[in-house]
């Protein structure tokens, strides 16, 4: 027969606190079977950064693993997302690891990311099921960056989304009805990024579908967010100060994971720590383009500008399906290109080199930048002739503008039918690299449909 023993963790937080993180530690005694835990604050607001005069605390726990800055025993995070989470030796609730509860020091986390002048009281209630028997468990296995090819298509082009979220964090789908949605959309591969968690791996694991799954995890820090694709280990999302930022980046890297510095805009957050650029990528458009893509355009500009080669990647940060929402699946979406037969782990490599680029939708304009057979979007020509050939083959852009870049806007064409070639030449002195994108004009309102990365130029 079962038992059941109480525990309460109270105290008050103080505005000074805003953005840390107070881990709260108790003893999980021998054959646990559950775990439930409660919380509740005062003057309770929303996560959103506009809203302000009240308090938003975040909620996860670690087990006897370790809970110290980049440890080892992390189970779960909601965020302000539920109220209320369990974990059990078997199931949990989305956001949480199942498994083992080992005994030992556990500590609930609680991220103060807002709290008022007047302060923050707390109280949380956990609730311990232990059964009268010895009790065993494992972890599940999580999905993996895997090598498993599927057949070519015709031009060795892919499109998918590389950046959304389920009810494994703040969204309000399963893993499984995304990947519906995303095959109803002909998408050829998905990467679901839910915010500091892996729980949502684990149901990929078992997902069938044909769509090539890429694991991933948005490492959702107070200071800016950043994604991460692959299927190394947990990367902590507690910075406290530049330094914890640079550790949890060079762990990602150490572990193999792709990463990319997310939506660098006002209300992204935007990237608070501007010193660190070490990413493969950015993501120069999250969700709609008017909702400040051009300053996020314009960080990216500024790396390129600086001789950095970061990859230019962008999202739709979907996170809602049941009720309206500017963000919708893959708007915007991205499109790679292996030159073998397709696998998760070739379109990251694919990635990585460049081989990319965005379009707003699937019905969106596409581009293709190239020069002739010897280099596509982010190649480097190291000898460049005097005068360097570029063609540009877009798809669905008709009556729209197509612009070439390089450290300024170079040229500009009309785009004068659905499907159009376009050769441009270019003389030395060149800038250090070459792009293009397909725009439109409202007024004083400049509108991205699609955007390529670059040829890089030596000279």
């Amino acid at each position: 027969m079962n038992s059941h023993q109480t525990l309460i963790l109270q105290g008050t937080a103080q505005a000074e606190q805003s953005k840390t993180y107070l881990m709260l530690p108790f003893e999980m005694p021998e054959n646990v079977i559950q775990i439930d835990v409660a919380y509740e604050y005062t003057n309770q607001i929303g996560s959103d950064p506009q809203l302000t005069d009240g308090n938003t605390v975040d909620i996860g726990i670690f087990d006897p693993r370790g809970y110290d800055f980049m440890g080892k025993g992390f189970r779960g995070w909601s965020g302000s997302a539920r109220q209320t989470f369990t974990i059990g030796i078997n199931e949990a609730t989305p956001g949480y690891m199942a498994g083992s509860l080992q005994a030992g020091t556990w500590a609930v986390c609680l991220g103060l990311y807002k709290i008022a002048d007047s302060g923050c009281e707390y109280h949380v209630t956990i609730t311990l099921t232990i059964s009268d028997e010895t009790v065993s468990s494992t972890f599940p296995p999580r999905l993996s960056l895997n090598d498993i090819t599927r057949s070519k298509s015709k031009d060795g082009w892919y499109k998918g989304e590389l950046h959304c979220h389920t009810y494994h964090s703040d969204g309000d789908s399963d893993p499984l009805e995304v990947i519906e949605r995303a095959e109803v959309l002909g998408l050829d591969f998905l990467a679901i990024t839910d915010h500091n968690v892996l729980s949502h791996q684990v149901v990929l694991n078992d997902a069938k579908t044909d769509l090539m799954l890429i694991p991933g995890m948005e490492v959702t820090t107070y200071q800016g967010h950043w994604n991460i694709w692959g299927d190394g280990d947990w990367i902590d999302f507690r910075v406290r100060n530049e330094a914890d930022m640079r550790e949890a980046v060079s762990q990602a890297l150490e572990q193999g994971y792709m990463i990319s510095c997310n939506h660098p805009k006002p209300y992204g957050p935007e990237w608070t720590y501007t010193n660190i650029t070490n990413f493969h990528c950015i993501e120069v458009w999250n969700g709609p383009w008017e909702v400040f893509n051009e300053d996020a355009l314009s960080y990216w500009k500024k790396q390129l500008a600086a001789g950095k080669k970061i990859v230019a990647v962008g999202g739709s940060d979907c996170h809602f399906h049941y009720r309206e929402h500017p963000a919708k699946l893959a708007q915007p979406l991205m499109y790679i290109h292996c030159k073998d037969a397709p696998s998760p782990t070739q379109l990251l490599n694919a990635l990585r080199e460049g081989h990319a680029f965005i379009s707003e939708s699937v019905q969106g304009p596409q581009i293709y930048l190239s020069t002739g057979n010897d280099a596509m979007m982010g190649d480097t020509i190291t000898q460049p002739t005097d005068i360097l050939a570029l063609s540009v083959h877009v798809v669905n852009g008709e009556g729209k503008q197509l612009e070439i870049w390089g450290n300024s806007l170079l040229k500009t064409y009309l785009i004068e039918s659905a499907e159009m070639d376009i050769t441009i030449e270019l003389k030395k002195p060149y800038d250090a690299f070459v792009r293009v994108e397909v725009t439109s004009q409202n007024g004083t309102q400049r509108r991205v449909h699609a955007l390529s990365n670059p040829i890089y130029l030596g000279n």
